[in-house]
């Protein structure tokens, strides 16, 4: 593991702020190339944009206490935290939830605004891959539960291999923003719907990952992280689901 990627002047660059600084650009590089591809007007993705950013920082510490318990209550209300290399972003999850409300809000608050959040699909599929390395090369939880696997790897502490989880999330957010890429254009993924199919994407894979990951149970065998990608997939089935209800009376 190489937590400390190299020193400026004595100050250590953390590996996890690397590249998780390095996610965050290759999102907006994404975001960016999309929005001119669509001819986006930039009076709209831009405060979209910065709204998803914010919401997403502090989606990522306010999840923790769900995750965490009041333990993180440090962590979530004392803002200098929130750019302290050493502690890391917070939950990858509540940042996303967080982003969406953010960009969602800023997008009914411009008048005459259309959706421009699907270009934040693939961004966000491909700013995880590149973020999760950092998950990886500093040991962030652990990295997962003890296997014998043929690609296991060791940890500093224990004496045994465990699964490389970073590494599986970064591989699966490679294949998805493939897969978004080859979705944007289709008609019926348009208006948000492609966000919400990298949302809600990601979510089946986090629930099934957990399993070998490190994160503790909090009931019937399933952890905190796999509650909330239950409760987002069925906040996403009553979007879709209730219209259809409705025309239907």
């Amino acid at each position: 593991m190489v937590p400390v990627l190299f020193e400026v002047a004595g100050v250590p660059i953390y590996s996890h702020g690397f590249f998780l600084m390095l996610g965050l650009l290759t999102c907006l590089a994404v975001v960016v190339f999309e929005a001119r591809r669509r001819r986006w007007p930039a009076g709209e993705v831009i405060p979209i944009g910065l709204a998803a950013f914010v919401g997403g920082m502090v989606g990522a510490r306010v999840a923790m206490l769900f995750f965490h318990g009041w333990d993180a209550a440090p962590f979530v209300f004392v803002q200098q935290t929130y750019f302290d290399p050493a502690v890391g972003p917070g939950s990858i999850l509540g940042g996303v939830v967080g982003a969406y409300i953010g960009g969602h809000l800023a997008s009914r608050s411009l008048r005459n605004a259309g959706c421009t959040c699907d270009a934040f699909a693939p961004a966000m599929a491909l700013g995880m891959a590149v973020g999760r390395i950092g998950d990886y090369l500093s040991a962030e939880d652990g990295l997962g539960k003890p296997t014998t696997l043929p690609w296991a790897v060791p940890v500093p502490g224990v004496d045994y291999l465990v699964h490389p989880a970073p590494l599986y999330d970064s591989a699966f957010n490679v294949l998805w923003f493939g897969a978004l890429i080859a979705l944007r254009d289709q008609p019926f993924l348009q208006n948000g719907n492609l966000l919400k199919l990298a949302i809600g994407g990601y979510a089946v894979f986090r629930f099934a990952i957990e399993f070998v990951r490190n994160n503790d149970v909090l009931a019937f065998g399933l952890t905190p992280q796999q509650y909330a990608c239950l409760l987002t997939l069925g906040a996403l089935a009553i979007y879709y689901v209730r219209p259809r209800q409705l025309a239907s009376r």
